[in-house]
């Protein structure tokens, strides 16, 4: 092992230094290759693909959770003797990164991206993307990541980008990509369509205004009611209910456009909402989904009024050349001073919003391309009903199911320059220009000389789609696709199950005939201590870069996993990160009780190999009860994590390790000062240790690699991380054992408590009886052999054991099921003194309990006071009757 980042000094430092070990671990396990996976026939692949960040991105909560989920799945598995693949990679992240790129730019420079031109911007975005792309990788090593770095893809690399025109080539010729005109959701600021998922449904405050539209007969007007005054100007009919007796009459008529004069018709139709406004609907096709389809309906013209940028263009007449809120106001404005605004009304809706840009979204009539989702959509809900899909939690199939089955198809063109241009190609007339007349051609390469490529992009996510299996060489027959997919779990945040989970679900069956994975496991979402999301604005962000310099790597894991409970959010706070802390630091002085007697070379390995030689049989009674514990857990352990329940797989190893192994297994074990620890004891607690390490590596791996080399002589590449899980073995399991010990530690348990309520001095040596029942006799011997316990963790000098025991005068009895446990005081404490105590502390909880029970019986107090406050009093009387109650019983107890 010369050589190889081992501590150089021959004891262990009193607490973790992470900042020492970590990277020099990290360092060891890349040099030795031990992230690869390669094709293996005799081994069973375990293969996760991580969801590639932005490459705009940095490391963030969000990140650090589900990376500290997949490493842990990746390394228990390649610890099971799996040929785990971790497959990283960054997604190119269209309109984000380019409008990174866009700001850097116009700070820098004052230019935009149409200054530079579409190719020499292109340059500029992969200029970005080589200096900044991979920071966010290189942050994930700091997490301990175990993937396999020599496969990283990128959404855009060559292989990738091949992946992707073949996907668009094949859904065009199978007649589910299509070109069509339709409404879609278009963002002004990023000037680019989006999709549904692309958009959030936001509650904002508004208005209702009240327009009256004037029959062109003179004979009155229809009032209708608007959210947006400014779309009038591309209203085509007024509709009202065909069933609707205020408006029958004057189904038929024509009516003057306010402030355009257009003469538009007025419709029936039974989408109209009689008790909306006053019950007569604009309609306005170009930006109103539903307008659109009763304008289909009705065969009435499409007015587009609005730019890109979202300024009014030439057909809103006087207001073109507005912004559409500018013009919103001077509309308002115009029909005050005519006398059409007949009123006007606060209004609570709801308004679409770009995810991205945060700008309000308009529909906007637009030729885009789309995909026929429906059909992808019908198998991929039958592998998810079948059960070759499964999420944990199960309700998320609820929520899949629930989306997959009003599924609409989906807008795939951006109009923006960086991403996957769309492979489709135009013929051009003698100027150069598109001529529409002679439609196109779906190729990846240019078809005839003088034809043009499409200007747009395909949606972010229509490269993601295919991330499961373009990986791994798709569309070729790779021998990475045969072996290594389907993969075998995702691990991702239900913020993107229809942005991408859906999406990959249903590509995977399409181009691959197969499920892109078998298991999904949807975390919950990182938010801060009071449940706010995290946010720039909100100035609550948790950067976990600085949380690893605070705590170490390992600390936060632990802390992730922990909080990590099946599908709730996480409420996170900084001093979370403690637990962690502590609990490396215990599981690092906890090797030196035993480590200390150990024979070590000047770097402190050990130069012998303990190895346990007593059978199971002859092992002490806490040696066979620790070795029944440790097993029992193991089985426990990989139960929850087959389950995905990585929070109770490690809290079972926290409880078995700080609770069993640390409390009661070493301080039993421990000689007396001065003295030295025998082999054999040694051996067995290196076993236990040893095992208990490999449990946590996938968890805190740092530490427990580290700690790893201290217990034996191990050959250059005898990782922790590529070690052998441990196996339970059912035989080296002795239930009388568990049950024999677990009573020692109840009685132990209850004397400690005795001592401490009673103010009983920690130095002060007792005197315990133990009365036996009948019926169990023969085990008051077994009692009798290990007064050593009772002598060491609760300073029982004399120990009397038997059957029909009577309770001393002023003892204190504990009870562990039919066993009773007399701590005789009298000789202890001063009990006149320890009974003064007890009256006063009993008549001040007798007063603090007396203006409790007034308060509730106060009927002002209870008409009036919060629910929530009137039920913190209740619990305040119960907690003090229960109080009460105890010291009561402790006074008794001394008479």
């Amino acid at each position: 092992m010369a050589g190889e980042p081992l501590l150089k000094t021959a004891r262990v430092r009193k607490t973790y230094d992470p900042q020492e070990i970590e990277p020099r671990w990290y360092a060891y396990w890349e040099a030795h290759h031990f992230f690869r996976a390669e094709i293996r026939p005799d081994r069973t692949p375990f293969v996760i693909m991580m969801p590639p960040p932005n490459v705009t991105g940095r490391l963030h909560m969000g990140h650090a959770l589900q990376d500290t989920i997949q490493d842990a799945l990746t390394r228990i598995r390649r610890m099971q003797g799996y040929e785990a693949l971790w497959l990283p990679g960054i997604d190119h992240a269209g309109i984000a990164t380019q409008n990174v790129v866009e700001r850097e730019l116009r700070e820098k420079e004052g230019k935009t991206r149409h200054d530079l031109g579409r190719e020499a911007f292109l340059q500029r975005v992969w200029q970005w993307k080589e200096e900044y792309g991979d920071i966010i990788l290189q942050q994930k090593r700091r997490l301990g990541d175990s993937c396999d770095w020599s496969r990283t893809r990128f959404t855009m690399d060559e292989g990738f980008t091949r992946a992707v025109q073949e996907a668009f080539i094949r859904l065009y010729n199978e007649g589910l990509i299509y070109r069509g005109n339709y409404l879609v959701n278009w963002c002004p600021v990023d000037q680019t369509a989006l999709s549904d998922e692309e958009v959030d449904n936001v509650e904002q405050e508004g208005h209702l205004w009240y327009i009256r539209y004037p029959l062109v007969d003179g004979s009155g007007y229809i009032t209708i009611a608007t959210t947006r005054p400014e779309t009038m100007l591309g209203d085509t009919a007024v509709a009202v209910h065909p069933e609707d007796e205020r408006y029958r009459h004057l189904i038929g008529k024509k009516v003057k456009l306010p402030l355009i004069g257009r003469e538009i018709p007025i419709i029936a139709d039974p989408h109209v909402k009689r008790d909306f406004g006053a019950g007569a609907l604009k309609i306005t096709p170009g930006h109103d989904k539903n307008d659109f389809e009763i304008g289909q309906r009705h065969g009435l013209p499409l007015v587009n009024i609005m730019n890109p940028d979202g300024t009014i263009n030439e057909n809103g007449g006087p207001y073109a050349g507005l912004d559409r809120f500018e013009a919103r106001k001077r509309i308002v404005e115009d029909l005050r001073a005519q006398g059409l605004l007949e009123k006007v009304e606060p209004y609570r809706h709801t308004v679409p919003v770009s995810s991205r840009s945060k700008a309000i979204i308009e529909p906007l009539l637009s030729r885009q391309w789309f995909v026929r989702m429906k059909p992808l959509a019908e198998p991929a809900i039958e592998a998810v009903r079948r059960g070759e899909i499964r999420f944990y939690p199960e309700r998320w199939a609820n929520e899949y199911f629930r989306w997959m089955e009003n599924i609409r198809d989906w807008c795939i063109s951006r109009q923006i320059w960086w991403g996957h241009r769309i492979p489709v190609w135009y013929y051009t007339d003698a100027n150069g220009q598109i001529d529409e007349s002679k439609g196109f051609v779906v190729s990846i390469e240019q078809p005839e000389p003088g034809m043009v490529q499409d200007e747009d992009v395909l949606d972010t996510w229509f490269s993601s789609w295919l991330w499961p299996f373009a990986t791994l060489g798709w569309p070729d027959r790779t021998p990475e696709l045969d072996y290594f997919y389907p993969t075998s779990v995702l691990v991702s945040g239900y913020d993107i199950l229809f942005f991408w989970i859906a999406r990959m679900i249903m590509a995977g069956i399409h181009f691959t005939g197969k499920i892109p994975f078998r298991d999904v496991f949807i975390t919950g979402m990182v938010k801060d201590k009071y449940g706010r999301w995290m946010s720039k604005s909100l100035g609550n962000g948790i950067d976990p870069l600085e949380m690893i310099e605070q705590y170490g790597a390992d600390a936060v894991r632990y802390s992730l996993t922990v909080l990590c409970t099946q599908g709730q959010d996480i409420k996170l706070d900084p001093s979370k990160f403690e637990m962690g802390r502590n609990f490396a630091n215990k599981i690092w002085n906890a090797f030196n009780v035993f480590g200390q007697f150990m024979e070590t070379d000047d770097e402190g390995r050990p130069l012998r190999d303990y190895r346990r030689q007593r059978r199971f049989e002859e092992l002490s009674l806490v040696e066979r009860w620790m070795v029944s514990r440790l097993n029992q857990a193991i089985t426990t352990v990989n139960e929850a994590i087959d389950r995905y329940r990585l929070n109770e797989a490690l809290l079972t190893i926290y409880d078995l390790f700080w609770g069993d192994y640390c409390d009661w297994y070493l301080e039993l074990i421990k000689p007396p000062r001065g003295q030295a620890m025998d082999d054999e004891t040694i051996a067995l607690a290196v076993e236990l240790y040893e095992k208990m390490i490999q449990l946590l590596h996938p968890f805190m791996p740092f530490i427990t690699e580290a700690l790893w080399w201290r217990l034996r002589p191990r050959g250059e590449r005898e990782a922790c991380i590529v070690s052998r899980w441990p196996q339970p073995q059912p035989e080296e399991i002795d239930q009388t054992a568990l049950g024999r010990f677990g009573r020692i530690q109840e009685m132990i348990s209850g004397i400690r408590n005795v001592r401490s309520t009673y103010g009983v001095p920690p130095g002060r040596a007792i005197r315990v009886l133990i009365n036996v029942p009948e019926a169990e006799r023969d085990e008051a011997g077994h009692l009798e052999a290990h007064r050593d316990y009772f002598a060491r963790l609760a300073r029982v000098e004399e120990l009397t054991v038997g059957v029909g025991l009577k309770r001393p005068r002023a003892s204190a009895a504990v009870v562990v099921g039919r066993y009773e446990v007399y701590v005789p005081l009298a000789d202890v404490i001063d009990l006149a003194q320890e009974r003064a105590r007890l009256e006063k502390e009993i008549a001040q909880k007798e007063r603090f309990l007396e203006s409790v029970r007034k308060k509730l019986q106060n009927p002002q107090f209870l008409e009036k006071a919060p629910a929530e406050v009137v039920a913190r009093e209740r619990q305040k009387e119960q907690d003090a009757r229960a109080e009460l109650e105890r010291l009561q019983a402790n006074l008794a107890a001394l008479s």
